[in-house]
Protein backbone atom coordinates (compact mmCIF):
# COMPACT_ATOMS: atom_id res chain seq x y z
CA UNK A 1 0.00 0.00 0.00
CA UNK A 2 2.99 2.30 1.15
CA UNK A 3 4.22 1.48 -2.82
CA UNK A 4 1.13 2.58 -4.48
CA UNK A 5 1.03 5.74 -2.66
CA UNK A 6 4.59 6.80 -3.45
CA UNK A 7 3.80 6.00 -7.13
CA UNK A 8 0.85 7.66 -6.95
CA UNK A 9 2.29 10.68 -5.25
CA UNK A 10 5.21 10.12 -8.10
CA UNK A 11 2.68 10.52 -10.61
CA UNK A 12 1.05 13.38 -9.75
CA UNK A 13 4.13 15.02 -8.93
CA UNK A 14 5.56 14.68 -12.43
CA UNK A 15 2.10 15.45 -13.53
CA UNK A 16 2.50 18.27 -11.97
CA UNK A 17 5.72 19.27 -13.08
CA UNK A 18 4.63 18.98 -16.81
CA UNK A 19 1.73 21.30 -16.00
CA UNK A 20 3.55 23.67 -15.15
CA UNK A 21 6.52 23.44 -17.68
CA UNK A 22 4.20 22.86 -20.77
CA UNK A 23 2.87 26.70 -21.60
CA UNK A 24 7.33 27.92 -21.71
CA UNK A 25 7.37 25.91 -24.40
CA UNK A 26 5.32 27.90 -26.30
CA UNK A 27 6.81 31.13 -24.20
CA UNK A 28 9.74 30.10 -25.29
CA UNK A 29 9.76 29.89 -28.53
CA UNK A 30 7.79 33.28 -29.03
CA UNK A 31 10.16 34.97 -26.84
CA UNK A 32 13.34 34.02 -29.08
CA UNK A 33 11.91 34.96 -32.35
CA UNK A 34 10.72 37.95 -31.10
CA UNK A 35 13.80 38.93 -29.14
CA UNK A 36 16.45 37.30 -31.85
CA UNK A 37 14.65 38.14 -34.74
CA UNK A 38 12.33 41.11 -34.44
CA UNK A 39 11.74 41.89 -38.02
CA UNK A 40 9.41 38.68 -38.06
CA UNK A 41 6.93 40.63 -35.76
CA UNK A 42 6.81 43.62 -38.50
CA UNK A 43 4.22 42.03 -41.13
CA UNK A 44 2.55 40.93 -38.19
CA UNK A 45 2.34 44.52 -37.21
CA UNK A 46 1.23 44.88 -40.51
CA UNK A 47 -1.31 42.64 -40.27
CA UNK A 48 -3.17 43.66 -37.22
CA UNK A 49 -2.73 47.37 -37.79
CA UNK A 50 -3.12 47.78 -41.04
CA UNK A 51 0.54 49.91 -41.13
CA UNK A 52 3.43 49.15 -43.95
CA UNK A 53 6.50 49.49 -41.93
CA UNK A 54 9.32 47.55 -44.10
CA UNK A 55 10.59 44.52 -42.37
CA UNK A 56 13.98 46.25 -42.39
CA UNK A 57 12.75 49.20 -40.43
CA UNK A 58 14.54 50.78 -37.59
CA UNK A 59 13.36 49.43 -34.37
CA UNK A 60 13.28 49.45 -30.75
CA UNK A 61 12.88 46.72 -27.97
CA UNK A 62 11.83 48.29 -24.71
CA UNK A 63 12.26 46.28 -21.34
CA UNK A 64 9.55 43.73 -20.81
CA UNK A 65 9.07 44.54 -17.20
CA UNK A 66 6.34 47.09 -16.03
CA UNK A 67 6.49 47.14 -12.21
CA UNK A 68 3.43 49.01 -10.41
CA UNK A 69 2.75 49.09 -6.94
CA UNK A 70 2.56 46.26 -5.41
CA UNK A 71 3.05 43.57 -8.21
CA UNK A 72 5.50 43.07 -11.73
CA UNK A 73 4.13 42.78 -14.65
CA UNK A 74 5.59 40.68 -17.59
CA UNK A 75 4.73 41.59 -20.96
CA UNK A 76 6.06 39.57 -23.85
CA UNK A 77 7.05 42.19 -26.39
CA UNK A 78 7.28 45.89 -26.41
CA UNK A 79 8.55 47.57 -29.59
CA UNK A 80 8.99 51.06 -30.63
CA UNK A 81 8.70 51.72 -34.67
CA UNK A 82 8.41 55.13 -35.88
CA UNK A 83 7.42 56.92 -32.88
CA UNK A 84 4.73 54.20 -32.14
CA UNK A 85 4.47 51.70 -29.24
CA UNK A 86 3.50 48.00 -29.72
CA UNK A 87 2.87 45.26 -27.56
CA UNK A 88 1.61 41.96 -28.57
CA UNK A 89 1.44 39.01 -25.98
CA UNK A 90 1.22 35.77 -26.76
CA UNK A 91 -1.78 33.25 -25.50
CA UNK A 92 -1.14 29.20 -25.75
CA UNK A 93 -5.05 28.73 -23.92
CA UNK A 94 -8.05 30.71 -23.50
CA UNK A 95 -7.79 33.47 -20.08
CA UNK A 96 -10.98 34.63 -18.95
CA UNK A 97 -8.67 37.62 -17.30
CA UNK A 98 -6.69 38.20 -19.93
CA UNK A 99 -9.08 41.58 -21.07
CA UNK A 100 -8.36 42.80 -17.84
CA UNK A 101 -4.68 42.16 -17.68
CA UNK A 102 -4.32 43.61 -21.21
CA UNK A 103 -5.78 46.75 -19.57
CA UNK A 104 -3.16 46.43 -16.41
CA UNK A 105 -0.19 46.22 -19.13
CA UNK A 106 -1.10 49.03 -21.51
CA UNK A 107 -1.54 51.22 -18.54
CA UNK A 108 2.01 50.32 -17.04
CA UNK A 109 3.14 51.28 -20.32
CA UNK A 110 1.53 54.08 -20.73
CA UNK A 111 2.63 55.68 -17.30
CA UNK A 112 6.18 54.75 -18.32
CA UNK A 113 5.94 56.56 -21.59
CA UNK A 114 4.08 59.52 -19.80
CA UNK A 115 6.74 60.11 -16.95
CA UNK A 116 9.50 60.26 -19.05
CA UNK A 117 8.17 61.98 -22.12
CA UNK A 118 6.27 64.45 -20.02
CA UNK A 119 7.18 66.07 -17.08
CA UNK A 120 3.94 67.61 -15.52
CA UNK A 121 5.94 70.48 -14.38
CA UNK A 122 6.24 71.08 -17.80
CA UNK A 123 3.20 70.34 -19.35
CA UNK A 124 0.10 68.36 -18.95
CA UNK A 125 0.88 64.65 -18.96
CA UNK A 126 -0.35 62.93 -21.93
CA UNK A 127 -0.77 59.07 -21.03
CA UNK A 128 -0.90 57.06 -24.65
CA UNK A 129 -1.98 53.74 -24.57
CA UNK A 130 0.43 51.02 -27.13
CA UNK A 131 -1.06 49.48 -30.07
CA UNK A 132 -1.72 46.14 -28.13
CA UNK A 133 -2.82 42.83 -29.90
CA UNK A 134 -2.89 39.55 -28.47
CA UNK A 135 -1.94 36.30 -30.58
CA UNK A 136 -3.66 33.31 -29.96
CA UNK A 137 -2.21 29.80 -30.83
CA UNK A 138 -5.22 27.99 -30.30
CA UNK A 139 -9.14 28.79 -30.86
CA UNK A 140 -12.71 28.07 -31.26
CA UNK A 141 -16.07 29.35 -33.22
CA UNK A 142 -16.67 31.12 -30.15
CA UNK A 143 -12.94 32.72 -29.43
CA UNK A 144 -14.11 36.60 -30.08
CA UNK A 145 -12.30 39.07 -32.41
CA UNK A 146 -11.57 41.40 -30.04
CA UNK A 147 -11.19 41.88 -26.44
CA UNK A 148 -12.97 44.65 -24.60
CA UNK A 149 -12.65 46.20 -20.88
CA UNK A 150 -15.24 48.87 -20.63
CA UNK A 151 -13.71 51.74 -18.48
CA UNK A 152 -16.45 53.83 -16.09
CA UNK A 153 -15.71 57.30 -15.27
CA UNK A 154 -17.09 59.47 -12.85
CA UNK A 155 -18.45 61.98 -14.97
CA UNK A 156 -20.97 58.85 -16.27
CA UNK A 157 -19.32 58.55 -19.35
CA UNK A 158 -17.48 54.91 -20.77
CA UNK A 159 -15.03 54.19 -22.87
CA UNK A 160 -14.33 51.09 -24.41
CA UNK A 161 -11.06 49.52 -24.41
CA UNK A 162 -10.71 46.83 -27.04
CA UNK A 163 -7.22 44.80 -27.63
CA UNK A 164 -7.61 42.63 -31.41
CA UNK A 165 -7.09 38.95 -31.38
CA UNK A 166 -5.29 36.89 -33.97
CA UNK A 167 -5.81 34.05 -33.91
CA UNK A 168 -2.82 31.77 -35.85
CA UNK A 169 -5.36 28.91 -36.63
CA UNK A 170 -7.18 31.06 -38.71
CA UNK A 171 -4.56 31.25 -41.28
CA UNK A 172 -3.83 29.11 -44.07
CA UNK A 173 -0.37 28.03 -45.47
CA UNK A 174 -0.50 29.86 -48.31
CA UNK A 175 -1.47 32.56 -46.40
CA UNK A 176 1.04 33.04 -43.70
CA UNK A 177 3.65 33.19 -47.00
CA UNK A 178 1.58 35.48 -48.72
CA UNK A 179 1.80 37.79 -45.85
CA UNK A 180 4.96 37.23 -44.97
CA UNK A 181 3.61 35.63 -41.37
CA UNK A 182 6.45 33.59 -40.62
CA UNK A 183 6.46 33.70 -36.66
CA UNK A 184 3.07 31.55 -37.20
CA UNK A 185 5.30 28.66 -38.21
CA UNK A 186 6.24 26.83 -35.44
CA UNK A 187 2.59 26.88 -34.34
CA UNK A 188 1.39 25.45 -36.91
CA UNK A 189 1.16 21.88 -36.07
CA UNK A 190 -1.60 23.21 -33.08
CA UNK A 191 -4.18 23.20 -35.32
CA UNK A 192 -3.83 19.13 -35.92
CA UNK A 193 -3.51 18.84 -32.08
CA UNK A 194 -6.75 17.36 -31.32
CA UNK A 195 -6.27 14.39 -34.37
CA UNK A 196 -2.83 13.05 -33.49
CA UNK A 197 -4.03 10.18 -32.66
CA UNK A 198 -6.16 8.98 -35.42
CA UNK A 199 -3.06 10.75 -38.00
CA UNK A 200 -0.39 8.40 -35.94
CA UNK A 201 -3.06 5.51 -36.99
CA UNK A 202 -4.04 6.53 -40.81
CA UNK A 203 -1.12 6.60 -43.03
CA UNK A 204 -2.88 8.60 -45.60
CA UNK A 205 -3.24 11.26 -43.17
CA UNK A 206 0.24 11.19 -41.49
CA UNK A 207 1.39 11.37 -45.23
CA UNK A 208 -0.83 14.43 -46.09
CA UNK A 209 0.50 15.73 -42.24
CA UNK A 210 4.30 15.28 -44.02
CA UNK A 211 3.55 17.07 -47.38
CA UNK A 212 2.06 19.91 -45.80
CA UNK A 213 5.60 20.46 -43.67
CA UNK A 214 7.58 18.94 -46.94
CA UNK A 215 5.75 22.35 -48.70
CA UNK A 216 6.59 24.50 -45.61
CA UNK A 217 10.33 23.62 -45.86
CA UNK A 218 10.50 24.05 -49.05
CA UNK A 219 8.59 27.31 -49.17
CA UNK A 220 10.33 28.95 -46.19
CA UNK A 221 13.66 27.73 -48.12
CA UNK A 222 12.90 29.30 -51.29
CA UNK A 223 12.06 32.66 -50.09
CA UNK A 224 14.66 32.99 -47.47
CA UNK A 225 17.11 31.73 -49.87
CA UNK A 226 16.62 34.18 -52.84
CA UNK A 227 16.87 36.48 -50.19
CA UNK A 228 20.47 35.05 -48.86
CA UNK A 229 18.51 34.77 -45.16
CA UNK A 230 19.93 31.02 -44.74
CA UNK A 231 20.55 31.52 -40.96
CA UNK A 232 17.14 32.92 -40.25
CA UNK A 233 16.03 29.98 -42.27
CA UNK A 234 17.79 27.42 -39.67
CA UNK A 235 16.62 29.01 -36.71
CA UNK A 236 12.80 29.59 -37.73
CA UNK A 237 13.45 25.73 -38.86
CA UNK A 238 14.43 24.53 -35.20
CA UNK A 239 11.99 26.40 -33.53
CA UNK A 240 9.40 24.51 -35.81
CA UNK A 241 11.00 21.24 -34.93
CA UNK A 242 10.51 22.28 -31.31
CA UNK A 243 7.11 22.57 -30.68
CA UNK A 244 6.34 19.85 -33.20
CA UNK A 245 8.24 17.54 -31.17
CA UNK A 246 6.59 18.33 -28.11
CA UNK A 247 2.86 18.37 -29.63
CA UNK A 248 3.79 15.01 -31.25
CA UNK A 249 6.19 13.42 -28.23
CA UNK A 250 3.38 10.60 -28.02
CA UNK A 251 3.70 9.74 -31.80
CA UNK A 252 6.10 8.39 -32.49
CA UNK A 253 5.57 8.15 -36.66
CA UNK A 254 4.35 11.27 -36.90
CA UNK A 255 6.98 13.44 -34.94
CA UNK A 256 9.77 11.31 -36.57
CA UNK A 257 8.14 12.48 -39.90
CA UNK A 258 8.59 15.90 -38.78
CA UNK A 259 11.24 16.07 -37.68
CA UNK A 260 13.50 14.03 -41.07
CA UNK A 261 11.76 16.26 -43.00
CA UNK A 262 12.47 19.62 -41.54
CA UNK A 263 15.69 18.46 -39.71
CA UNK A 264 17.05 17.57 -42.87
CA UNK A 265 15.98 20.83 -44.71
CA UNK A 266 18.16 22.54 -41.83
CA UNK A 267 21.36 19.89 -42.70
CA UNK A 268 20.98 20.34 -46.63
CA UNK A 269 21.01 24.19 -46.33
CA UNK A 270 23.89 24.12 -44.06
CA UNK A 271 25.70 21.50 -47.30
CA UNK A 272 24.24 24.50 -49.66
CA UNK A 273 25.92 27.11 -48.35
CA UNK A 274 29.12 25.65 -47.49
CA UNK A 275 29.40 24.36 -51.26
CA UNK A 276 28.87 28.25 -52.42
CA UNK A 277 31.55 28.92 -49.83
CA UNK A 278 33.93 27.11 -51.62
CA UNK A 279 32.93 27.88 -55.28
CA UNK A 280 33.22 31.95 -54.12
CA UNK A 281 36.72 30.58 -52.48
CA UNK A 282 37.21 29.12 -56.09
CA UNK A 283 36.13 32.14 -57.79
CA UNK A 284 38.28 34.65 -55.63
CA UNK A 285 41.61 32.68 -56.51
CA UNK A 286 41.10 34.00 -60.51
CA UNK A 287 41.89 30.40 -61.61
CA UNK A 288 40.00 27.63 -63.08
CA UNK A 289 42.03 25.33 -61.20
CA UNK A 290 42.03 27.37 -57.85
CA UNK A 291 37.99 27.19 -58.11
CA UNK A 292 37.93 23.42 -59.15
CA UNK A 293 40.04 22.54 -55.99
CA UNK A 294 37.78 24.72 -53.52
CA UNK A 295 35.13 23.08 -54.70
CA UNK A 296 36.74 19.56 -54.59
CA UNK A 297 38.12 20.29 -51.45
CA UNK A 298 34.15 21.51 -49.43
CA UNK A 299 32.74 18.53 -51.32
CA UNK A 300 34.89 16.16 -49.97
CA UNK A 301 34.06 17.39 -46.61
CA UNK A 302 30.50 17.68 -46.65
CA UNK A 303 30.64 13.76 -47.75
CA UNK A 304 32.72 12.50 -44.74
CA UNK A 305 30.16 14.48 -42.41
CA UNK A 306 27.26 13.03 -44.19
CA UNK A 307 25.44 15.78 -44.94
CA UNK A 308 25.73 14.90 -48.73
CA UNK A 309 26.00 11.89 -51.07
CA UNK A 310 28.92 10.64 -53.17
CA UNK A 311 26.32 10.72 -55.86
CA UNK A 312 25.14 14.45 -55.38
CA UNK A 313 28.88 15.48 -55.20
CA UNK A 314 29.47 14.45 -58.28
CA UNK A 315 26.50 15.49 -59.80
CA UNK A 316 27.62 19.03 -58.67
CA UNK A 317 30.97 18.43 -60.57
CA UNK A 318 29.14 17.03 -63.57
CA UNK A 319 31.30 13.47 -63.19
CA UNK A 320 31.08 10.14 -62.35
CA UNK A 321 31.28 8.91 -58.58
CA UNK A 322 34.24 6.89 -59.87
CA UNK A 323 35.84 9.79 -60.48
CA UNK A 324 34.88 11.82 -58.34
CA UNK A 325 36.15 9.20 -55.48
CA UNK A 326 39.92 9.89 -57.48
CA UNK A 327 39.28 13.83 -57.18
CA UNK A 328 38.88 13.84 -53.47
CA UNK A 329 41.06 10.91 -52.41
CA UNK A 330 37.59 8.88 -51.16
Amino acid sequence: MRDAKRVKGTRRTREGTAARQRPTVFDDVYRTMVQKMPELMIPLINEVFHTNYPEDIEKAQLRNEHLEIQKKLITDSILNIAGNTYHIECQSTPDGQMALRMFEYGAAIALENAHRQHPADIVPPRVRFPFAAVLYLRSAEQTPDALTVIINLPDGREIPYHVPLIKVQAFSLDEIFQKRLFLFLPFYILRYEKDCAAIEQDEVRLGKLLDEYKRMSETLNEVLSAEDHEARYGDLTRLIVRITDYILRDYRQAKKGVHTTMGGRVLELYSERLLRRGKAEGKAEGKAEGKAEATISTLRSLVKKGLISISAAAAELGVSEDAFKKMAML
